[in-house]
C-alpha cells in the first residue's frame, strides 16, 4: 500500500497502522500468513495474496464489521474435503454407468442426468461422510409393521465448514431417524416461510401458506457448490471420496440400500413445492 490515505478522512498515513492515527477508524488488518498489513476489505492479502486470515488480535474487529468475510475466513480454517461438495463438482464421474461398470450411486440412483438423482447422490454422500468419519452412526432398525427404516445418532458435533454435512448433523439431536434429519434440514435450506400464493384463479383472493423460497434441488445444490474445500489435488478428492462412499456401502449394502429409498422418498414429497 504506497501512498496510504484514509478513506474515512482524506489524511495521509505516513507508516501502515490498523486503525488511522487521525479519526481512529479501522483500516487494515493483520494478515496471518505474512504478518504485513493489508487492505482489510479486500478477500485476499494484498502482500503475498493468501486467502485473508487476519491475525487473532484483529479477528473480533474483522468479524464486528464485516460478518460475511468472517464466516468465510472462518470457513477456510475449519474446511474438510466433505464428500457433498465433491460429488456435486464431479457429478459425472460419481454417476458414471456403462453396461461394463456402473459407480457406486449410479447403482443406487441411476444415471444421475436428472436433478432428484444429483440431489439424493449428494445427501447419501454427506450421510456416508458424516459416519465414516465418526460424526454419526447409521443402523437399520425395524417398525412395528414390519418396514425397516435408518435411525441416526450423533456421536459428536460438527467442526467443519457450513455444508451439506453440516446442515445434517445439526438436526440430528432434534431427529432419531434419517428421513426425520432430512426432512428438517431441508426445510432449513428451502427457507420455507409464510407466503400468499394464488391458488387456481388469479380472480380469487390469495390464501396465506408455508411455502419455501427455492426449491428442494436448488437449495442443496447451491449449499454443496459454494462450500470452501481445503486445496486439494481434485483427482485425488473425487478418488478420496469414491473410497469413503465404497466402504460405506460395502460396510453395509442393506443399510445402504434403505438409506437411498428413504433419501429418494423425502425428495419425492419436497418436489412438490416447485
Amino acid at each position: 500500500m504506497s501512498d496510504l490515505v484514509c478513506r474515512y478522512c482524506g489524511r495521509a498515513i505516513a507508516v501502515p497502522a490498523s486503525k488511522c492515527p487521525w479519526c481512529g477508524k479501522v483500516i487494515m488488518v493483520i494478515c496471518a500468513n505474512c504478518k504485513a498489513y493489508t487492505d482489510d476489505r479486500k478477500s485476499h492479502c494484498e502482500q503475498c495474496g493468501a486467502a485473508l486470515q487476519p491475525d487473532r488480535k484483529e479477528r473480533l474487529a474483522l468479524q464486528a464489521r464485516y460478518p460475511e468475510l468472517a464466516r468465510l475466513v472462518e470457513d477456510q480454517v475449519l474446511a474438510q474435503s466433505v464428500a457433498s461438495s465433491v460429488v456435486i463438482a464431479h457429478h459425472t464421474d460419481f454417476f458414471y454407468a456403462s453396461e461394463g461398470h456402473q459407480t457406486v450411486l449410479a447403482k443406487l440412483f441411476g444415471s444421475g442426468r436428472g436433478p432428484r438423482a444429483v440431489t439424493a447422490g449428494v445427501l447419501f454422500s454427506a450421510y456416508a461422510y458424516l459416519s465414516r468419519m465418526g460424526y454419526c452412526a447409521v443402523r437399520v432398525r425395524g417398525r412395528k409393521e414390519g418396514e425397516e427404516a435408518t435411525s441416526v445418532a450423533r456421536l459428536r458435533p460438527w467442526d467443519g465448514q457450513r455444508s451439506v454435512e453440516g446442515a445434517l448433523i445439526e438436526q440430528m439431536g432434534r431427529a432419531f431417524t434419517t428421513r426425520e434429519t432430512t426432512e428438517k434440514a431441508l426445510r432449513e435450506l428451502m427457507h420455507f416461510r409464510f407466503m400468499s400464493v394464488h391458488e387456481g384463479s388469479f380472480l380469487h383472493a390469495p390464501k396465506a401458506r408455508n411455502a419455501p423460497e427455492r426449491s428442494v434441488f436448488a437449495s442443496v445444490d447451491q449449499l454443496a457448490r459454494v462450500t470452501t474445500l481445503p486445496e486439494v489435488d481434485p483427482v485425488e478428492a473425487c478418488r478420496t471420496t469414491y473410497r469413503l462412499l465404497s466402504a460405506f456401502v460395502d460396510e453395509n449394502p442393506k443399510r445402504a440400500r434403505i438409506l437411498a429409498s428413504e433419501i429418494v422418498f423425502v425428495l419425492r414429497d419436497f418436489e412438490a413445492y416447485a
